[in-house]
């Protein structure tokens, strides 16, 4: 193929990525206005200069627009993880990745509720079918194993299930706080948390 014919192959491919992204601008937008549930789909595609099939051609469900913002949000927790040198101490792992997601989280907790939801049954759908672990899990999921072998954690539970225990543990405390009036700051809430799990999973003298 000649450069002179990509090129509109080029240009129509960022043409998709752009409008895609101004669907998904329109649709958080939305989201955050009216709610997830209540939230009309010709008022995101009002919003964003496009019709409903086209909408729909990018995110099949309003589910897939709040897997593409936590995908967003996942980036920043694997970032705050992977600033950590391969040795830090699980502690750390665990705090860092408390940190970042509070930070996220307070910025939007009303829509980081429906995105905790997304997070936990996408979850359980991967457990179910087996599918390997991404993102903060696969993170994560190194982390514990490494710690597992430095002797820092208690045998017998998979590194794995430690890690999918504690991000569990993360969104079902933040979607807590979110609807307890916020009474106490969601980062000491999280990093709180994370010292509880810890407590309770760390070896003697690890």
């Amino acid at each position: 193929m000649s450069a002179s014919s990509d090129k509109p192959l080029k240009q129509r491919e960022q043409q998709r990525l752009e409008t895609r992204r101004r669907v998904f601008e329109a649709a958080i937008e939305i989201f955050r206005r009216d709610g997830v549930q209540a939230c009309r789909i010709e008022d995101i595609a009002g919003i964003a200069g496009v019709s409903r099939g086209t909408f729909y051609f990018h995110f099949p469900t309003k589910d897939a627009v709040l897997s593409e913002f936590l995908a967003d949000a996942e980036a920043e927790f694997v970032e705050a993880v992977q600033a950590l040198p391969p040795q830090a101490p699980i502690d750390q792992v665990v705090d860092a990745t408390a940190g970042s997601m509070a930070v996220s989280w307070s910025q939007d907790p009303e829509l980081f509720v429906e995105v905790g939801v997304v997070a936990l049954r996408r979850t359980a759908d991967s457990l179910a079918s087996r599918e390997a672990a991404y993102g903060i899990r696969e993170e994560l999921g190194s982390r514990f194993t490494l710690a597992a072998e430095r002797g820092e954690l208690l045998q017998g539970v998979p590194p794995q299930s430690l890690a999918d225990f504690v991000l569990a543990s993360f969104f079902a405390v933040a979607m807590g706080w979110t609807r307890s009036g916020q009474e106490m700051a969601l980062d000491d809430a999280l990093r709180g948390a994370g010292f509880l799990f810890l407590n309770g999973a760390r070896a003697q003298g690890g």
